[in-house]
């Protein structure tokens, strides 16, 4: 299977809030992808493609003058999980972090989220500490996780 990696773009934004549905408990919507997309400039969404197919998305922040990469958003469509689209985007986003020299990237993911967490140790993320009641939905708590770069530059 090829994935086809390519900048999000408000047309996308159809496939893209039905993956997000399909996957979030308590979606983004289409303003707030196009807000996003319009307006910050800090932040960077790429999509993933299948036969010219989206099936799946990761959205990123720059932080602390780039010093940090935040991931914000990453999700794939049911059929294509565990066909190693998510671990492809997300390497994605490390290396681009790791091409503009940031030190770290970071992310949060729910604590239950067993499946999610055991991936991103897999990458090399840490656990780096935890905030309570972050999703909105159900209160659940948020877990920080890191991954630490450059350490040999």
């Amino acid at each position: 299977m090829k994935i086809y990696l390519d900048i999000m773009k408000e047309d996308d934004l159809g496939c893209v809030l039905k993956i997000e549905k399909e996957c979030f408990s308590n979606p983004w919507n289409v303003k707030f992808f196009r807000e996003e997309l319009r307006h910050n400039t800090f932040a960077m969404y790429l999509t993933a493609k299948v036969d010219k197919m989206i099936v799946g998305y990761v959205g990123c922040w720059f932080k602390n003058h780039d010093k940090e990469i935040h991931i914000v958003n990453l999700a794939v469509k049911s059929l294509y999980r565990k066909k190693g689209i998510g671990t492809y985007l997300i390497k994605e986003i490390i290396d681009m972090a790791q091409n503009l020299k940031a030190d770290y990237v970071t992310l949060e993911v729910r604590v239950t989220n067993e499946k999610a967490i055991k991936l991103y140790k897999e990458l090399g993320f840490y656990e780096a500490g935890l905030t309570p009641d972050y999703y909105l939905d159900n209160k659940e708590d948020a877990l920080l996780m890191k991954k630490e770069l450059n350490k040999n530059d």
